[in-house]
Protein backbone atom coordinates (compact mmCIF):
# COMPACT_ATOMS: atom_id res chain seq x y z
CA UNK A 1 0.00 0.00 0.00
CA UNK A 2 1.37 3.50 -0.63
CA UNK A 3 1.82 6.16 1.40
CA UNK A 4 1.35 9.72 0.56
CA UNK A 5 5.28 11.19 0.87
CA UNK A 6 3.95 14.22 2.44
CA UNK A 7 2.15 12.27 5.07
CA UNK A 8 4.80 9.89 6.07
CA UNK A 9 7.09 12.33 8.27
CA UNK A 10 4.14 13.65 9.83
CA UNK A 11 3.84 10.86 12.62
CA UNK A 12 1.18 11.59 14.71
CA UNK A 13 -1.15 11.94 11.21
CA UNK A 14 0.31 9.02 9.92
CA UNK A 15 -0.20 6.74 12.82
CA UNK A 16 -3.97 7.46 12.27
CA UNK A 17 -3.96 7.21 8.50
CA UNK A 18 -2.39 3.75 8.67
CA UNK A 19 -5.49 3.17 11.92
CA UNK A 20 -8.32 4.46 9.26
CA UNK A 21 -7.00 2.01 6.30
CA UNK A 22 -7.17 -1.05 8.82
CA UNK A 23 -10.55 -0.30 9.32
CA UNK A 24 -11.66 0.28 6.01
CA UNK A 25 -10.08 -3.25 5.12
CA UNK A 26 -12.17 -4.95 7.97
CA UNK A 27 -14.76 -3.06 7.06
CA UNK A 28 -14.77 -4.28 3.35
CA UNK A 29 -15.31 -7.92 4.76
CA UNK A 30 -19.01 -6.99 5.91
CA UNK A 31 -21.17 -7.99 3.84
CA UNK A 32 -24.64 -6.80 5.03
CA UNK A 33 -26.12 -4.14 2.68
CA UNK A 34 -27.71 -2.00 5.48
CA UNK A 35 -24.43 -1.53 7.18
CA UNK A 36 -22.74 -0.73 4.24
CA UNK A 37 -24.84 1.97 3.93
CA UNK A 38 -24.48 3.15 7.59
CA UNK A 39 -20.90 2.78 7.09
CA UNK A 40 -20.66 5.00 4.01
CA UNK A 41 -23.05 7.98 5.99
CA UNK A 42 -20.58 7.67 8.64
CA UNK A 43 -17.68 8.11 6.27
CA UNK A 44 -19.10 10.97 4.64
CA UNK A 45 -19.37 12.63 7.67
CA UNK A 46 -16.52 12.21 8.58
CA UNK A 47 -14.66 12.60 5.40
CA UNK A 48 -16.41 16.25 5.52
CA UNK A 49 -14.92 16.78 9.26
CA UNK A 50 -11.60 15.99 7.96
CA UNK A 51 -11.90 18.45 4.71
CA UNK A 52 -12.45 21.25 7.25
CA UNK A 53 -10.20 20.56 9.42
CA UNK A 54 -7.53 20.37 6.38
CA UNK A 55 -9.03 24.02 5.60
CA UNK A 56 -7.79 25.24 9.13
CA UNK A 57 -11.56 24.50 10.49
CA UNK A 58 -12.80 23.41 13.77
CA UNK A 59 -16.66 22.78 14.20
CA UNK A 60 -18.02 21.77 17.33
CA UNK A 61 -21.82 21.62 17.19
CA UNK A 62 -23.86 21.12 19.98
CA UNK A 63 -21.35 20.59 22.88
CA UNK A 64 -19.55 22.38 25.05
CA UNK A 65 -16.16 20.31 24.49
CA UNK A 66 -14.64 23.44 22.38
CA UNK A 67 -13.69 25.08 25.77
CA UNK A 68 -11.38 21.94 26.17
CA UNK A 69 -9.10 23.82 23.16
CA UNK A 70 -10.20 27.30 24.07
CA UNK A 71 -8.46 27.20 27.28
CA UNK A 72 -5.91 25.00 25.89
CA UNK A 73 -4.42 28.06 23.13
CA UNK A 74 -4.95 30.36 26.12
CA UNK A 75 -2.37 28.57 28.47
CA UNK A 76 -0.54 28.67 24.85
CA UNK A 77 3.12 29.88 25.92
CA UNK A 78 3.47 31.59 22.61
CA UNK A 79 0.45 33.82 23.06
CA UNK A 80 0.59 37.18 24.08
CA UNK A 81 -2.58 38.85 23.43
CA UNK A 82 -6.45 37.55 23.19
CA UNK A 83 -8.88 40.03 22.25
CA UNK A 84 -12.73 39.06 22.66
CA UNK A 85 -16.29 40.43 22.48
CA UNK A 86 -19.16 39.17 24.43
CA UNK A 87 -22.49 39.63 23.15
CA UNK A 88 -24.60 39.36 26.46
CA UNK A 89 -28.24 38.77 25.47
CA UNK A 90 -28.89 37.34 28.97
CA UNK A 91 -28.43 37.30 31.98
CA UNK A 92 -26.83 34.31 32.90
CA UNK A 93 -24.44 34.59 30.15
CA UNK A 94 -21.24 32.61 30.37
CA UNK A 95 -22.18 31.91 34.28
CA UNK A 96 -22.86 28.47 34.23
CA UNK A 97 -20.44 25.94 35.36
CA UNK A 98 -18.86 25.48 32.21
CA UNK A 99 -18.83 29.51 31.59
CA UNK A 100 -17.37 30.09 35.55
CA UNK A 101 -14.55 27.04 34.04
CA UNK A 102 -13.86 29.13 31.40
CA UNK A 103 -13.88 32.37 32.96
CA UNK A 104 -11.49 31.03 35.62
CA UNK A 105 -8.99 30.05 32.47
CA UNK A 106 -9.00 33.85 31.42
CA UNK A 107 -7.74 34.73 34.78
CA UNK A 108 -4.96 32.37 35.22
CA UNK A 109 -3.66 33.36 31.89
CA UNK A 110 -3.74 37.06 32.87
CA UNK A 111 -1.46 36.13 36.11
CA UNK A 112 0.79 34.65 34.03
CA UNK A 113 0.96 38.15 31.66
CA UNK A 114 -1.54 37.57 29.12
CA UNK A 115 -3.63 40.54 27.79
CA UNK A 116 -6.56 40.08 27.92
CA UNK A 117 -9.19 42.45 26.25
CA UNK A 118 -12.72 42.25 26.13
CA UNK A 119 -15.67 44.21 24.67
CA UNK A 120 -18.58 43.45 26.10
CA UNK A 121 -21.78 44.24 24.11
CA UNK A 122 -24.91 45.00 26.08
CA UNK A 123 -28.66 44.67 25.21
CA UNK A 124 -30.30 48.39 26.27
CA UNK A 125 -32.52 46.41 29.09
CA UNK A 126 -29.14 45.72 30.57
CA UNK A 127 -27.18 49.02 30.51
CA UNK A 128 -30.53 51.07 29.77
CA UNK A 129 -29.87 54.59 27.99
CA UNK A 130 -28.85 57.57 30.29
CA UNK A 131 -27.43 55.31 32.85
CA UNK A 132 -23.87 55.44 34.21
CA UNK A 133 -22.97 51.86 34.95
CA UNK A 134 -25.11 48.42 33.79
CA UNK A 135 -27.59 46.90 35.98
CA UNK A 136 -27.02 44.33 38.73
CA UNK A 137 -28.23 41.72 36.81
CA UNK A 138 -24.64 41.45 34.65
CA UNK A 139 -22.50 44.04 36.62
CA UNK A 140 -21.05 41.79 38.91
CA UNK A 141 -19.68 39.46 36.44
CA UNK A 142 -18.70 42.49 34.54
CA UNK A 143 -16.47 43.62 37.95
CA UNK A 144 -15.33 40.35 38.30
CA UNK A 145 -13.60 40.45 35.00
CA UNK A 146 -12.38 44.14 35.76
CA UNK A 147 -11.05 43.00 39.54
CA UNK A 148 -8.73 40.19 37.80
CA UNK A 149 -6.80 42.54 35.48
CA UNK A 150 -8.76 42.00 32.22
CA UNK A 151 -9.22 44.88 30.46
CA UNK A 152 -12.83 45.59 29.88
CA UNK A 153 -14.94 47.68 27.57
CA UNK A 154 -18.93 47.95 27.18
CA UNK A 155 -20.65 49.08 23.95
CA UNK A 156 -24.39 49.33 24.10
CA UNK A 157 -26.38 47.23 21.45
CA UNK A 158 -28.39 49.81 20.15
CA UNK A 159 -25.59 52.16 19.26
CA UNK A 160 -24.85 49.34 16.83
CA UNK A 161 -27.78 49.51 14.90
CA UNK A 162 -25.60 50.82 11.89
CA UNK A 163 -23.12 48.29 12.19
CA UNK A 164 -24.93 45.11 12.59
CA UNK A 165 -21.81 43.02 11.15
CA UNK A 166 -19.95 43.84 14.22
CA UNK A 167 -22.41 41.67 16.55
CA UNK A 168 -21.10 38.41 17.36
CA UNK A 169 -19.31 36.22 19.97
CA UNK A 170 -15.65 36.12 18.71
CA UNK A 171 -12.34 35.65 20.82
CA UNK A 172 -9.39 36.51 19.00
CA UNK A 173 -5.79 34.49 19.53
CA UNK A 174 -2.70 36.82 18.86
CA UNK A 175 -2.05 36.65 14.74
CA UNK A 176 -3.37 32.60 14.72
CA UNK A 177 -6.96 31.80 15.13
CA UNK A 178 -10.45 32.76 16.16
CA UNK A 179 -13.18 31.40 17.68
CA UNK A 180 -17.20 32.25 16.88
CA UNK A 181 -19.44 30.74 19.29
CA UNK A 182 -22.99 30.85 18.12
CA UNK A 183 -25.58 30.67 21.21
CA UNK A 184 -29.25 29.80 21.65
CA UNK A 185 -31.45 31.95 23.81
CA UNK A 186 -30.50 30.60 27.29
CA UNK A 187 -26.75 31.38 26.21
CA UNK A 188 -26.48 27.70 25.77
CA UNK A 189 -23.48 26.88 22.49
CA UNK A 190 -25.04 25.91 19.20
CA UNK A 191 -21.93 26.55 17.54
CA UNK A 192 -18.59 26.97 17.89
CA UNK A 193 -16.18 27.67 15.20
CA UNK A 194 -12.29 27.54 15.29
CA UNK A 195 -10.08 29.35 12.31
CA UNK A 196 -6.50 29.34 11.94
CA UNK A 197 -6.82 30.79 8.59
CA UNK A 198 -4.24 33.87 8.56
CA UNK A 199 -6.27 36.14 6.26
CA UNK A 200 -10.05 35.37 8.18
CA UNK A 201 -7.70 36.34 11.42
CA UNK A 202 -6.81 39.16 10.20
CA UNK A 203 -10.64 40.28 9.02
CA UNK A 204 -11.40 39.41 12.67
CA UNK A 205 -8.86 41.86 14.47
CA UNK A 206 -9.87 45.20 11.64
CA UNK A 207 -13.65 44.13 13.04
CA UNK A 208 -12.46 44.51 16.43
CA UNK A 209 -10.94 47.39 15.63
CA UNK A 210 -13.98 49.00 14.09
CA UNK A 211 -16.29 47.69 17.25
CA UNK A 212 -13.31 49.53 19.63
CA UNK A 213 -14.70 53.00 18.33
CA UNK A 214 -17.60 52.20 20.34
CA UNK A 215 -16.52 51.03 23.61
CA UNK A 216 -16.20 52.27 26.62
CA UNK A 217 -13.70 51.32 29.12
CA UNK A 218 -15.14 50.07 32.13
CA UNK A 219 -12.89 51.59 34.34
CA UNK A 220 -14.08 55.33 32.93
CA UNK A 221 -17.44 54.54 33.62
CA UNK A 222 -16.56 54.06 36.87
CA UNK A 223 -14.73 56.90 37.14
CA UNK A 224 -17.32 58.92 35.74
CA UNK A 225 -20.14 57.47 38.14
CA UNK A 226 -21.55 59.12 41.31
CA UNK A 227 -21.39 56.57 44.65
CA UNK A 228 -23.45 54.00 44.68
CA UNK A 229 -24.86 53.76 40.91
Amino acid sequence: MAVPLTLAPEHDLYAQYLAFCRTLTALAGQADPILREIAGLKLASVVGQLDLLASGTALFSGTEGWRTVYEKILASPDLREYRSVAWVRATDYWQDAPGRQSMRANFEAVQRGLLIERIVILRDDLWPSGTPLPTLDIRPWIEEQHNHGIWVLLVRQNDLASEMDLLADIGIYGGRAIGTQELDDRSRTLRFTLTFDPQVVRLARDRWERLYLFATPYQTLLDRAPPRA
